[in-house]
């Protein structure tokens, strides 16, 4: 970087105090620039006079800082910028907007200076010299007033966030308690239709996730979600810093659909899904089977890579999932052999499990599995070996104890070498 010159330094500062005198013109310029760009910072009039006022301090800081009025390690985010930054978060305006307002102000100060600088009878040298510190400078100051601003706004839209989150999960566990509740008031306060028709939702994330972008993370998904099941808004509350609850005013979602968007997710996000259910009991029935499918979904835990749990997945296993080992030791006795976690019973059990839920059809499994049925027949009586018993005694149970397989994976398989 050149130095700077006594030249460029007095002409810095003779530019500084000429803008200084004029800056409601250039104020009301950058604010028209910023609110026509970005007309979510200047939505109503209050929200206006706060861009215009923080704005202001701004050019006023900074000036001071060429004009010499103000050093540059003193130099702050003035106090209506920090209530600007606070009220747009209050307000929902994504942070990336408040800091294009910030690149479009700098931009538009230093076309400003720059232009008034060249105008200066001074050499191009000099002014070259005063362009360069002018940059430097105005970054500086940019980059350290962003810090602070984006400090206060992710501090005051976390605990509104904490605030309106507590309020409507106290309301919403109103309703699951089951006790009797008007409708109308608990509506207008959760902001969600209790008499339409509802899927509920679970949203985890694990521990890979960090803590403090789990949630907005996972409101995110809700809002991936929500655009898939028909674009209306979905009720989403928090119980824990790792889950989120959600309800979709929806008659259905599509299992394949809501796999097919967090697999293009980077976040490890994990999804349950509830059956469509209608009115207020059904709020509370859709989101129990949401609970029961997460739950089934834990008991796996990361033996299996499916990012999608639903409650008509479960059938009887929603009844008897809720003991691992105990149920691990029923499918073992179940299947026997056909329970081993590797590869060759792995096909073994994706035949049976295709025979049988086609209704003992050879012809609708191979076409399932797009196999001959001489390989179906020939990997049944394989399975049969394998269990040390016919296929049909104790079939209910054989059904559900792949059935437990397919769901819970190495939770209830039997490690090979056991």
């Amino acid at each position: 970087m050149l130095p700077v010159t006594s030249t460029a330094a007095d002409t810095l500062v003779k530019v500084a105090g000429s803008v200084l005198t004029e800056v409601a013109a250039l104020r009301d310029r950058i604010v028209e620039e910023v609110s026509g760009e970005l007309p979510e910072l200047a939505q109503d009039a209050q929200a206006r006079d706060l861009l215009v006022s923080t704005v202001r301090e701004n050019l006023i800081a900074a000036l001071g800082v060429f004009g010499g009025a103000t050093r540059r390690v003193d130099v702050g985010a003035p106090p209506v910028a920090l209530e600007f930054a606070r009220r747009l978060a209050q307000r929902g305006v994504p942070i990336t907007t408040m800091l294009r307002a910030y690149r479009l102000g700098q931009a538009a100060f230093q076309q400003e200076m720059i232009t008034r600088i060249a105008a200066e009878p001074v050499s191009a040298g000099d002014v070259a010299v005063a362009a360069t510190e002018l940059s430097s400078v105005a970054f500086g100051y940019i980059d350290k007033i962003s810090e602070e601003v984006v400090e206060a706004y992710q501090l005051e839209r976390d605990t509104w966030l904490r605030n309106r989150n507590a309020n409507r999960l106290a309301k919403v566990r109103t309703v699951l308690s089951g006790k009797a509740v008007e409708s109308g008031e608990i509506e207008k306060a959760i902001g969600y239709v209790l008499s339409d028709r509802h899927v509920g939702a679970v949203l985890w994330c694990g521990p890979d996730v960090d803590e403090g972008a789990r949630l907005s993370s996972l409101e995110r998904h809700a809002g991936l979600l929500a655009t898939a099941a028909g674009g209306r808004v979905p009720l989403v509350v928090a119980p824990d810093a790792s889950t989120v609850w959600a309800w979709f005013p929806a008659s259905s979602i599509d299992p394949d659909l809501v796999t097919r968007v967090l697999d293009g997710s980077p976040e490890p996000v994990r999804v349950a899904l509830g059956d469509p259910a209608s009115g207020l009991d059904g709020f509370r029935g859709t989101h129990q089977q949401a609970l029961q499918a997460q739950a089934v979904a834990l008991m796996a835990g990361d033996g299996l890579s499916r990012s999608v749990t639903t409650a008509s997945q479960l059938g009887p296993l929603a009844l008897v999932a809720a003991d691992t080992a105990a149920v691990a030791t029923w499918v073992r006795t179940v299947l026997g052999a056909l329970a081993d976690d590797d590869e060759q019973h792995r096909r073994m059990r994706e035949t049976v499990w295709a025979y049988l839920s086609s209704g003992s059809s050879l012809m609708l499994a191979s076409q399932e599995l797009h196999l001959h049925k001489n390989t179906i027949q020939y990997r049944l009586r394989k399975a049969e070996q394998a269990r040390g018993r016919p296929l049909s005694e104790g079939r209910i149970d054989v059904e559900v104890a792949l059935l437990a397989c397919r769901l819970l994976g190495t939770a209830v398989l039997r490690p090979v070498g056991d």
